[in-house]
């Protein structure tokens, strides 16, 4: 808790003195006086990227300096027949989460982060959206990257991030990265990491910080290659480049595989964006009260070995079981996750685990359309 208080206070004195023009802000577009950030703007930068049609592009958004964040988060217009993939978010502490709803051609990322570490990192992009394009995407088109301006919180107060430098995606090359498997959680020397894409050749190039074996082409859609020594794979950087001289960078993130579909509408079209903290435990009280309003559990298992989770309700004594295999995930409110037993406002959920896993409460509404992220109490 120490530590804690001490890195708070330290990312909201970053945050002081960015707004009085310290911390050498960044430059150009961003409507400041020579080069410096004016108070409550987040400066954003997006690179350009270059994925062949059918491929994976990951929209990555940095920060030119830390702007810590408390809660928020911006919408993404989607391009037509761009489908949503993945989104991950980074923070130094690891207990920022968040959700992002896909729905009406617009991607809305909502994230909190209790210690406001979200978006005071800037080694790695503080935000990635993945998305593959279309297969009937003609090559040289070019589509933008990035966001309209979102005002977000941080704890000095209101903040609005701009993308001063927006990337372009155009379509081409002959390389993309798809996903990593596993690609989130801490794995000892010897896991296989199965990097998945497109247009991977035998004299296909891969950097990484991570300590591996030789990589191994095994067919143009996935490199293999093995950890040699104990590793954090969050946010880790891989560089894939053919011999023509395509080249992209992927960031990596556990993207687990359902367990099966939420029968709920705006849980199908919800992309969870769990924490990199895990726990073995957790609690929460039920608020939702409305017939359109529910409460919903995300579970994820970052362990090479499947977990069995037990969710109970105190006050009816009802209980279930999951198990979740390595790398899975699931997503469900929590009348089904009880075998649809009654859910009521009140009402005190228990989550036991066999093993530390990532955990994340959603609460939404049918009638508005809306879904927000909450973290139970561990």
């Amino acid at each position: 808790m120490f530590n804690r208080i001490i890195l708070l206070a330290v990312l909201i004195s970053g945050a002081v003195l960015a707004q009085k023009g310290g911390g050498g802000g960044g430059t150009g577009g961003g409507g400041g006086v020579g080069g410096i950030t004016p108070p409550g703007l987040g400066e954003v930068r997006v690179p350009n990227e270059k994925i062949p049609a059918g491929g994976t592009v990951q929209i990555k958004f940095a920060l030119t300096q830390p702007r810590p964040i408390s809660t928020g988060g911006p919408s993404l217009a989607k391009h037509t027949g761009f489908a949503v993939n993945g989104v991950a978010i980074t923070s130094l502490l690891g207990d920022a989460a968040g959700v992002a709803l896909d729905q009406n051609g617009v991607l809305a990322i909502s994230v909190i982060s209790p210690d406001s570490d979200f978006g005071a990192n800037l080694d790695y992009p503080f935000l990635t959206v993945a998305m593959t394009l279309p297969s009937s995407a003609v090559p040289g088109t070019t589509y933008p990257l990035g966001f309209t301006d979102t005002a977000v919180q941080s704890p000095a107060g209101p903040l609005t991030l701009s993308v001063t430098k927006p990337g372009v995606l155009t379509v081409g090359g002959s390389l993309s990265i798809h996903g990593v498997t596993p690609g989130g959680g801490i794995w000892p020397a010897g896991t296989l990491i199965r990097l998945k894409g497109s247009g991977f050749q035998a004299g296909t190039k891969i950097v990484t910080k991570m300590k591996t074996s030789r990589f191994a082409v095994v067919s143009p859609s996935e490199i293999q290659f093995t950890l040699t020594d104990i590793t954090t794979l969050d946010s880790q950087p891989i560089t894939a480049t053919n011999p023509d001289g395509s080249v992209v960078t992927f960031y990596s993130y556990l993207r687990g595989v359902p367990v099966y579909a939420p029968v709920r509408g705006l849980l199908q079209n919800t992309e969870p964006i769990f924490p990199a903290q895990i726990h073995a435990s957790a609690n929460l009280t039920v608020h939702t009260s409305q017939s359109s309003q529910f409460t919903a559990l995300a579970f994820q298992n970052p362990n090479a070995e499947s977990v069995a989770i037990i969710v109970s309700n105190s006050r009816s004594g009802v209980a279930s079981l999951v198990v979740l295999p390595s790398c899975g995930r699931l997503v469900d409110d929590l009348q089904s996750l009880l075998s649809g037993s009654t859910v009521g406002a009140g009402d005190l959920i228990t989550v036991l685990s066999t093993a530390p896993i990532q955990m994340l409460g959603i609460t939404g509404d049918e009638n508005a359309g809306s879904i927000a992220p909450f973290l139970p109490s561990f």
